[in-house]
């Protein structure tokens, strides 16, 4: 195992993301922020809270679902949160796929989205995804659905983690759970078009694209918000196939910057910033639905 390698570059993400976090938010918040995480290891509550810079408040397990990176920098140290905070339209439909105990939902629903769907198979992480949703009354605009997502439609184990966002589909697990292809799901749910859709499932990337595939093939989703990972690249420029242009997007600069290739070196190591995600934009949402105005650079 090449363990050595992966630690330094493990090391150098960190690093990288706290340079940006701390770059973000300034110094005196990034400092309050590492104060509030060693306040809450210290005193050890069974349940805590963060109220976000977007407005909702966050209700979380310690310490299984501590949100470290919002403690530190707050929710708008991803660039996608800013992105779309700058572009959305109140008749927007969201899906966030992956939604563990609220973070994005709550983030689309303060959108004054139209709709927001939240799938979610981990029952700890529902049952606080539903408090959070409580908890800030926008109980009239998300829709809470207990499944996970594959590229075959089966029943499995799901095993949750005692990091529950680590949690995932296993041979053996704690519970069992539904498990759909997005398009056949979206088509029995009638959700024929989504104008963002979040995938974030701890690496299980790559079999819920597979499993989107004929959804996404007709620009089923408008904007699309990705965890990186090795394992979808393939996908990526699958993806590009249907329509779809990737990018990462500067805040301060208010430039989207266009991915344009797929191998790891293209994807992974020229971001300008250590982002998590990656945004692709289907053309037909960029030339008629959402306008696009702001400035587009090549990587």
């Amino acid at each position: 195992m090449n363990t050595v390698p992966a630690l330094l570059a493990k090391a150098r993400n960190f690093s990288g993301k706290m340079l940006w976090g701390r770059r973000v938010v300034g110094m005196g918040a990034a400092a309050k922020g590492a104060v509030r995480i060693g306040y809450l290891y210290l005193r050890r509550p069974r349940r805590s809270e963060i109220r976000l810079r977007s407005g909702p408040v966050l209700e979380f397990a310690f310490p299984s679902q501590v949100p470290r990176a919002l403690l530190a920098f707050g929710d708008f140290i991803d660039p996608e949160f800013a992105f779309l905070r700058k572009i959305y339209r109140p008749d927007w439909i969201v899906a966030d796929v992956g939604a563990a105990i609220g973070q994005f939902t709550l983030f689309a629903a303060t959108l004054a989205a139209a709709k927001v769907h939240a799938f979610e198979p981990s029952s700890a992480n529902v049952a606080a995804l539903l408090r959070n949703i409580a908890r800030n009354n926008v109980s009239d605009r998300v829709e809470v659905h207990r499944i996970a997502f594959s590229n075959a439609e089966s029943e499995a184990y799901f095993e949750t983690t005692p990091s529950t966002w680590m949690s995932g589909l296993r041979e053996t697990g704690t519970e069992r759970v539904s498990v759909r292809t997005l398009s056949a799901d979206f088509q029995e749910r009638g959700l024929e078009h989504v104008s963002v859709l979040k995938i974030n499932v701890a690496g299980f990337e790559p079999q819920v694209i597979e499993g989107a595939a004929a959804f996404l093939a007709r620009g089923g989703a408008d904007i699309l918000i990705l965890l990186l990972g090795l394992g979808s690249l393939p996908w990526y420029a699958r993806l590009a196939t249907y329509g779809y242009r990737f990018f990462y997007y500067h805040p301060n600069e208010n430039v989207l910057y266009e991915v344009t290739a797929f191998d790891a070196d293209s994807v992974l190591e020229h971001r300008p910033w250590p982002a998590r995600n990656i945004i692709a934009v289907h053309r037909s949402a960029m030339e008629t639905h959402l306008g696009l105005t702001m400035p587009v650079r090549k990587l």
